[in-house]
C-alpha cells in the first residue's frame, strides 16, 4: 500500500511541477516573476537573509497582504487542464495494467492447455485438484510455454482473469518429480489466493507510466532550468539558490527510482515467502525447495555483506533463504531493517508530494490541507511500523519467545526519518540544513515510538484473553498514529524551520507579549523571567502544528495513551492458560505490568516531588521583589518551578521503575510517570490552596486561608505542561539514560486472580486524567502571537535595501502588484468627487452624486492599507500622507452631507483638493526611485 501510495504521490507531484512551469512559460511578460514579485513588494530578498525576511513579513499586516498576492499573481493553468491530466494518468494506468497480462502471454508465445497439448487430460486434472486444495472458487486458465526448459511457472493476470503459465521444463519433469510439480503449482496458486497479483500489476502499471512519461518531463526541466542558471546566469542573485534545488530535484528523482526499486523489490522477495508458506501449509513437499547450495558457513563477514547488500536488489529470494523461512518463519514475522527505513523515508515523500500537489499547480495548498498531507505521511508509516512490531510480537508470543525490544528496529526507522527530512525537496536554495543537528530529533522521534509500539504490542498480545487481536491491534494503531501524526506535523510546521536555522524564541518579544496580558510584567523583568517565559512559550507549541491545530490538551490526551493504555491490561485477569486467541495449549501467558512496583515507585516519585516543590516554593519566597508585575512574575516563576520539580520525580521515579522491568521498560517507567504526575499535581494543589498558612513556603499570600480556586487554576495551566511534554520527556529520558543491569532476573508477574482493589486503582486513574485533561484551562491566560518565535509585532520592522537596485526593484514590484492601482483608483475617485460637486447645485444632488464618491474614496483607502506597506521608509511616510489625507477629506464629506453642515462639507471640498499635491509627492517619489 506504501509503495502505491507513494509512486501515486510522485506522479501527482510531477504533474504539478510541469504544471507550474508551463503556466510560467505562458504568462505575459508583465508577470515574469510570478508570486515571487509579491515579496519583493512587500520589501524582501527572496534569496536574502532569512532573518531579514523573518522582519519584514512579521510587520502587521504584511502576511495577510502576502496571501493575497499570491493567491493573485500566482502561476496556474485552468482548472480543467489539471483534471483532464490527472484522468490521462488515471487512465493510462488502467489501460496499461489491462494490456500488461495479454502483452505478457503474447511476447512468451504460450499455448493453452488443451487437448492437443494434453491429450490425456491428466494435467487439466491435477491443475483442478490443486485449485481445489487452495480453495479458489473460480479455476485460473492454464497455459504453456513450451520454449521455457525451467521446471517453474509464473502467474500473471488482472482481476477476476487470472493465468498460470506452466514452463516446458515443469512439464518435462513431472513425472520423474510429481511432489515438484505439485509444489511450483500450488506456489502460484497461492499468488491468486493471497490477491497480491493485482496490487503487483496496478503497482507495476502505476510506475511504467510515471517512467515513460512523467518522470522524463520532470527531468528535462529540472535540466534546462539548471542550465540556464549555470551558463546564462551563473553569477546572478538566483543561481545560488536555484543551483541546489534544481540538483537537489534531479538526486531525489534518483533517490525516488532507488526507493520504489528497493521497496518493490522487498514486496516482491516477500510475497515469495507467503506463497511459499501457503503451498506448504497445503501439502507441497519441503524438498521442493531444496534446490539451492547452502551458503558457505566459513564466508568472511565481508563476503556476507556483499551478498546481503545484493540480495536486498534481487526481485526474487535464494533458494536457500526460501527454505531456511520455512524451517523458521522468521523472515516472515521477525522486523526487518529495509523496511523500516524505506518507511521512514517514504513518510516525507509522501507528505511532501501530497502537500505540493493538492492542488495540481492551481495555487498556494492550504494549511489544514498541509497538515492533513503530513497526517497522511504519517498514518501510512505508522500502518506499516505498527504491523511490522505486532505481528513480530504476536509471532514471539506463539513461539514462547521474548518479543523484540523496537529500539533496533526504532534506529532504522529514524534513520530513514533523517534521510527523508535532509532530502532534496526540504533543503530548496542550500546544500544542507543550517542546523543538522536538531536532525537528530528525528531519529530520537522514530526510536521512541518503535520502542513503544513494540513494547505495547507485546504486553497486549501476552495478556489479552479475547478471541480476536483484531479490535486491540486497532486499539494500538491508532495510538501509534496519533503520537507520530503530532510530532510529525510538529516537525513539518516547527521543527524542520528549526533546522533551517529559524530562531527557537525571541526572548524579548516573548517578554512584551506576556507584559501585554500582566502589566507591569515588563518593568520586572529580567534574564531568569525572559527564560522561564521562553520556556512556557516553547512548550505551549510543542508537539503542535501552530499553523492548523494549536490545542496543549490534544498534546496531552496523545501523550496520555503512551501511559493510560499499557495501564489499562492492568484491570483483568491474568492466567497460566494461554490466550484464546492464540487457540494453542504450547503457549504459555506471560507476565503483566509489575503493579506493585509500579505502585511504590509512584509513590515515591510523589513524595520526592512534594520534597521538589516545598524547596521550589523556599526559594521562590523572597526572589521577586515588591514593585510593579510582582504577582505575574511570581505566579510565573512559580509555574516554572512547579513544572521542574514534577517533571524531575517522573523522571526519577520512571527510571528506578523501570530498572525492574526488562520486558516493558518503558511501558513501567511510563505508567509510573503517568502516576507520580497525578500526585505531584495533587501537591501542587493542595500547596497553592493552602498557600499564606505556610511560613516559609508562602509563596503570594500573607494571610491563612483555604483558596482551592487558586490551587486548581495554577495546577490546571502547569498540568497541560506535565502530562503533555512533560510525559515525552520520560520516554525521551529512559531511552537516552542506560537502566542498571539485575544481578538477578525478577520474578514473573503473573497473577490467576486480580484484587478489587487493583481496578479501582485502574479506574481512578482513568477517570481523574480524563477529568483533568478535559477540565485543564490554558495556563495563566492565552498568551498567542502570529509569529511562531514569539517577536512582538513592534520590533518588527523593514530591513533597508542591500543595494539601489534592490531599492528600485521593491518599489517597482510594490507598484506593479497593487500600488500602482490603488493609487490610480484612489485619484480617479477624488477627481470623480470634484466633477459631481461642481455639477451639484442643491442638498438633493449632491446627498445623491456626492456621497456615494466619498464612500468610494474611503473604500479605496480601506483597500490600499490592506496592501503592503510602500517598502521604503521615505516614500511610505508619502503613502500614508495621502491615504490619511484622503481618509479624512472622504470622511468629513459623507458625515456633513449627513448632517447637512455646509460649513464641514466645505472644508471637506478643500481637504479633497489638497490631497492632489500628495498624490503628486508620491508619484513623483516613485519615478524618481524607480528610474
Amino acid at each position: 500500500m506504501l509503495l502505491t501510495v507513494l509512486v501515486l504521490v510522485a506522479s501527482l507531484s510531477v504533474i504539478e511541477d510541469v504544471n507550474y512551469n508551463v503556466a510560467y512559460w505562458l504568462e505575459p511578460e508583465g508577470n515574469v516573476l510570478g508570486s515571487v514579485g509579491c515579496y519583493y513588494a512587500a520589501g524582501t530578498d527572496p534569496v536574502g537573509d532569512p532573518e531579514e525576511i523573518r522582519l519584514a513579513l512579521n510587520r502587521p499586516g504584511v502576511a495577510a497582504a502576502l496571501d493575497v498576492c499570491w493567491d493573485r499573481f500566482e502561476h496556474r493553468l485552468p482548472l480543467w487542464l489539471a483534471w483532464l491530466e490527472l484522468a490521462l494518468l488515471m487512465t493510462s494506468v488502467v489501460v496499461l495494467y489491462w494490456v500488461l497480462p495479454r502483452w505478457k502471454g503474447r511476447r512468451a508465445k504460450v499455448v493453452p492447455l488443451d487437448g492437443q497439448t494434453d491429450p490425456t487430460g491428466e494435467v487439466r486434472r491435477l491443475v483442478d485438484e490443486l485449485v481445489a486444495v487452495a480453495g479458489l472458487t473460480r479455476s485460473p486458465q492454464v497455459v504453456i510455454d513450451p520454449a521455457a526448459q525451467t521446471p517453474s511457472a509464473v502467474v500473471f493476470g488482472r482481476w477476476g482473469r487470472y493465468t498460470v503459465c506452466l514452463h516446458g521444463g515443469l512439464l518435462a519433469r513431472r513425472s520423474a518429480d510429481p511432489a515438484g510439480f505439485r509444489g511450483v503449482v500450488l506456489h502460484e496458486l497461492a499468488h491468486i489466493h493471497n490477491r497480491d497479483v493485482d496490487i503487483t500489476y496496478g503497482t507495476v502499471a502505476l510506475w511504467r507510466v510515471f517512467l515513460a512519461v512523467l518522470l522524463p518531463a520532470n527531468v528535462l526541466m529540472t535540466v534546462a532550468f539548471l542550465r540556464r542558471d549555470l551558463l546564462q546566469n551563473p553569477t546572478g542573485i538566483y543561481a545560488a539558490t536555484n543551483v541546489p534545488s534544481s540538483v537537489y530535484q534531479l538526486l531525489q528523482t534518483g533517490f525516488l527510482i532507488v526507493l520504489v526499486y528497493l521497496a518493490r523489490a522487498d514486496v516482491l522477495r516477500t510475497r515469495e515467502f507467503y506463497a511459499d508458506a501457503d503451498a506448504a501449509k497445503w501439502g507441497a513437499d519441503p524438498r521442493v525447495w531444496r534446490q539451492g547450495a547452502p551458503a558457505s558457513a566459513g564466508a568472511g563477514r565481508g563476503r556476507h555483506m556483499l551478498i546481503s547488500f545484493a540480495g536486498l536488489w534481487r526481485m526474487h529470494p535464494a533458494w536457500g533463504q526460501r527454505e531456511q523461512a520455512l524451517a523458521d518463519p522468521v523472515r516472515l514475522f521477525g522486523v526487518q531493517r529495509l523496511p523500516l527505513f524505506l518507511t521512514g523515508a517514504a513518510a516525507f515523500m509522501v507528505a511532501d508530494g501530497a502537500s505540493g500537489s493538492a492542488t495540481l499547480g492551481q495555487g498556494d495548498v492550504p494549511l489544514w490541507a498541509q497538515w492533513a498531507c503530513a497526517m497522511l505521511g504519517a498514518g501510512l508509516a505508522a500502518v506499516v511500523v505498527g504491523t511490522i512490531q505486532w505481528r513480530a510480537a504476536v509471532h514471539a508470543v506463539l513461539a514462547n519467545q521474548r518479543g523484540p525490544s523496537g529500539i533496533r528496529a526504532g534506529l532504522w526507522f529514524g534513520a530513514g526519518l533523517v534521510t527523508g527530512g535532509m532530502g532534496p525537496s526540504r533543503t530548496a536554495g542550500q546544500w544542507l540544513p543550517e542546523r543538522p543537528q536538531f536532525m537528530f530529533l528525528l531519529l530520537l522521534i522514530g526510536v521512541v515510538i518503535s520502542w513503544w509500539t513494540a513494547q505495547h504490542a507485546e504486553l497486549w498480545a501476552r495478556t489479552w484473553q479475547g478471541g480476536t487481536l483484531g479490535p486491540v491491534m486497532l486499539l494500538g494503531l491508532s495510538a501509534t498514529w496519533l503520537v507520530f501524526g503530532l510530532w510529525f506535523s510538529w516537525w513539518q510546521s516547527e521543527g524542520y524551520e528549526w533546522a533551517q536555522g529559524r530562531p527557537i524564541i525571541d526572548s524579548e518579544g516573548v517578554l512584551q507579549l506576556y507584559a501585554t496580558y500582566y502589566p507591569g510584567l515588563a518593568e520586572a523583568g529580567s534574564d531568569g523571567l525572559s527564560t522561564v517565559v521562553s520556556v512556557q512559550w516553547t512548550l505551549s507549541r510543542l508537539g503542535t502544528d501552530q499553523f492548523v491545530f494549536s490545542s496543549q490538551r490534544f498534546v496531552m490526551w496523545v501523550a496520555g495513551a503512551l501511559w493510560l493504555l499499557p495501564l489499562l491490561t492492568c484491570a483483568w485477569h491474568l492466567t497460566s492458560k494461554a490466550p484464546r486467541w492464540a487457540r494453542a495449549d504450547h503457549v504459555r501467558a506471560g507476565p503483566g505490568l509489575p503493579v506493585r512496583r509500579i505502585v511504590r515507585c509512584a509513590i515515591g516519585g510523589g513524595l520526592l516531588a512534594l520534597c521538589t516543590l516545598t524547596m521550589a516554593k523556599a526559594l521562590l519566597h523572597d526572589a521577586v521583589r515588591p514593585g510593579s508585575g510582582w504577582l505575574a512574575a511570581t505566579l510565573l516563576y512559580d509555574s516554572f518551578g512547579v513544572l521542574v520539580a514534577v517533571t524531575a520525580a517522573m523522571v526519577v521515579a520512571a527510571w528506578v521503575a523501570g530498572n525492574g522491568d526488562r520486558t516493558y521498560r518503558l511501558l513501567t517507567g511510563l505508567v509510573t510517570a503517568g502516576l507520580t504526575a497525578l500526585l505531584g499535581l495533587a501537591w501542587s494543589f493542595l500547596l497553592t490552596s493552602v498557600d499564606g498558612c505556610l511560613g516559609r513556603f508562602n509563596v503570594v499570600f500573607d494571610t491563612c486561608g483555604w483558596r482551592p480556586y487558586e490551587g486548581w487554576t495554577h495546577t490546571a495551566s502547569t498540568g497541560l505542561d506535565v502530562l503533555g511534554p512533560g510525559v515525552f520527556t520520560v520516554a525521551a529520558a529512559l531511552l537516552l539514560i542506560p537502566a542498571i543491569p539485575r544481578r538477578t532476573a525478577p520474578t514473573a508477574d503473573v497473577q490467576h486472580t486480580v484484587s478489587l482493589r487493583r481496578r479501582f486503582l485502574v479506574a481512578g486513574v482513568w477517570a481523574t486524567t480524563l477529568v483533568f485533561i478535559s477540565t485543564s484551562g490554558l495556563p495563566l491566560g492565552h498568551v498567542s502571537s502570529a509569529t511562531p518565535d514569539g517577536m512582538a509585532p513592534s520590533r518588527a520592522h523593514l530591513p533597508p535595501a542591500s543595494s539601489p537596485q534592490m531599492r528600485s526593484l521593491r518599489v517597482l514590484a510594490w507598484l506593479r502588484y497593487g500600488g500602482q492601482q490603488h493609487l490610480n483608483g484612489i485619484a480617479e475617485h477624488e477627481n470623480a468627487f470634484t466633477t459631481a460637486a461642481n455639477q451639484s447645485f442643491s442638498y438633493d444632488d449632491t446627498a445623491a452624486r456626492v456621497r456615494p464618491v466619498c464612500r468610494a474614496v474611503e473604500r479605496g483607502v480601506a483597500n490600499a492599507r490592506a496592501y503592503f506597506p510602500l517598502p521604503d521608509a521615505e516614500g511610505h511616510r508619502h503613502w500614508k500622507d495621502f491615504l490619511d489625507q484622503s481618509e479624512h477629506a472622504a470622511t468629513t464629506c459623507w458625515k456633513a452631507i449627513d448632517t447637512e453642515n455646509v460649513q464641514m462639507y466645505r472644508e471637506a471640498v478643500e481637504q479633497m483638493q489638497q490631497t492632489y499635491f500628495s498624490h503628486r509627492k508620491v508619484i513623483n517619489w516613485t519615478k524618481k526611485n524607480v528610474d
